[in-house]
């Protein structure tokens, strides 16, 4: 059975221009880019990858059709992380030019979340529950 997550994958038009967002906005530690991939860390010891991929490479390892490297868009999936405060995650970012399609706000069960997106519209969620 699957017991922990190697790496998350972003397939991506443009690698270089979404992996120096993750670098340089983000915080991230570069470990590979190329214009074919790249493998970017969190600042966490044994934390997963950020692993960008270029959907041209990868409609050759997989059928294009599951790919469709030629469509407009991708399809959306999101990924959430959860941080200490994403009130001041959000200023933070945005001040240093993250896009934020939806700014701070409270989810009923209390819940504190904001979405952003990268160079390619990948979407993300930060979010944290106040202390009480």
């Amino acid at each position: 059975m699957i017991d922990h997550v190697n790496a998350i994958a972003l397939t991506v038009r443009d690698v270089r221009k979404c992996a120096e967002f993750y670098r340089d906005k983000l915080g991230l530690k570069a470990d590979m880019i190329t214009e074919d991939e790249a493998y970017l860390t969190f600042g966490k010891k044994g934390a997963p990858v950020l692993a960008i991929i270029g959907a041209k490479g990868l409609a050759e390892e997989l059928p294009a059709h599951r790919i469709r490297p030629a469509e407009p868009a991708f399809h959306r999936n999101y990924i959430a992380v959860f941080l200490e405060n994403a009130d001041e995650v959000y200023e933070k970012m945005r001040k240093n030019g993250v896009k934020f399609v939806h700014p701070p706000a409270t989810r009923p069960n209390g819940q504190r979340y904001a979405f952003f997106e990268d160079p390619e519209g990948n979407l993300w969620e930060i979010s944290h529950f106040p202390k009480a």
